[in-house]
C-alpha cells in the first residue's frame, strides 16, 4: 500500500509544478488583455481595419477596452435642469356606444 501511495505522490509532483507555471502564465496573459485591447483600438482609430490587422498577424483582442465604442456618434444627453412634465389625471367618463348589427343598423 505504501508503494502505491509513493507512486501516486511521485506522479503528481510534475503535474503540480506545471499547474503552477500555467497559472502564472494565465495571470500574466490576463494582465496584458487591457493594454492589448487599447493598443488595438488605437490602431483602428489610426486607420487600420480589423481585416488588415488580421492579415499582418494581429489577432482581435478577446476583451475590448472599457467604455463606449469610438465608432458610434455621441448621443446628446438630456438636461437634468429641465422642468418636470406635468401629468393630467384621466377623467372617468362613461360613453354609450350604440350596438350595430351586421347590416349597419343601430340596435
Amino acid at each position: 500500500m505504501e508503494r502505491l501511495q509513493a507512486a501516486r505522490a511521485e506522479a503528481i509532483a510534475p503535474l503540480a509544478q506545471i499547474q503552477d507555471e500555467r497559472a502564472d502564465l494565465l495571470r500574466r496573459l490576463a494582465a496584458l488583455d487591457e493594454p492589448y485591447g487599447k493598443a488595438y483600438a488605437d490602431a483602428e482609430v489610426a486607420g487600420w481595419s480589423p481585416q488588415e490587422l488580421t492579415e499582418i498577424g494581429i489577432d482581435e483582442p478577446v476583451r475590448r477596452p472599457k467604455g463606449r465604442p469610438r465608432t458610434r456618434k455621441a448621443v446628446a444627453k438630456r438636461s437634468t435642469d429641465a422642468a418636470p412634465v406635468a401629468t393630467i389625471p384621466a377623467q372617468e367618463t362613461a360613453v354609450d356606444v350604440p350596438l350595430v348589427d351586421a347590416g349597419g343598423q343601430a340596435g
